[in-house]
């Protein structure tokens, strides 16, 4: 399983969280990547936390470090956690 596949598996199993497809954060200019909105009265770091183990768990391994630069935004009440390296046209 990839990086990827990884985060939209847990996020599909988890009733607090949707996938945010081609989400363009601070500093990104236009490109797009995977986001992940974390809904109110959810952490995001809680998100970070648990996704991290969801990966250890399944043999996960970012040897591409697809997860490095991930940040977020407010959406509003919600939070938007998101992957720059991840999706799509991130480079």
């Amino acid at each position: 399983m990839t990086v990827e596949e990884a985060i939209r598996n847990y996020v599909d199993e988890n009733d607090q969280y949707e996938l945010y497809e081609g989400y363009s954060g601070r500093g990104m200019f236009g490109r797009k990547c995977l986001g992940v909105v974390v809904k109110q009265g959810c952490s995001f770091m809680d998100f970070i936390i648990n996704l991290t183990r969801y990966m250890d768990d399944n043999d996960v391994d970012d040897i591409d470090f697809k997860l490095e630069g991930a940040t977020y935004d407010n959406l509003g009440l919600d939070t938007v956690v998101y992957f720059p390296n991840i999706g799509g046209d991130c480079v």
